[in-house]
């Protein structure tokens, strides 16, 4: 009887070739994630939303003074009132709130 220590050629072959594909998916998948961080496009719109979705909490919880007329007001506003970090950009960013009376909630867009 022969013993058998280690694998084959054709054994290493197959290995390293799933190795090689899970590194080429691996690569591909991160290298597109990067890419859609780095599109600054991408990158406001989500601030947008970001921004927009924090002023609908704002609103909501000074209910009673948005509820009377659509609103402007500022991100900073949002922002030093604990909805949203701090940051420089939100300094002259405007948004518009907007109560909807029929399903009573809130709207928000950003304006600039």
């Amino acid at each position: 009887m022969k013993n058998k220590n280690g694998y084959t050629i054709p054994e290493l072959l197959i290995i390293v070739g799933v190795l090689g594909l899970i590194a080429l998916v691996t690569i591909t998948k991160v290298s597109f994630a990067f890419s859609q961080i780095n599109n600054p496009e991408e990158q406001k719109e989500l601030t947008n939303t970001l921004v927009e979705q924090a002023s609908i909490a704002y609103a909501k919880s000074k209910k009673e003074e948005f509820m009377e007329e659509d609103k402007y007001i500022y991100a900073k506003e949002v922002a030093s009132a604990g909805f949203l970090f701090e940051k420089e950009e939100y300094n002259t960013l405007k948004i518009k709130i907007k109560y909807i009376k029929d399903t009573k909630t809130f709207e928000a867009e950003v304006v600039e």
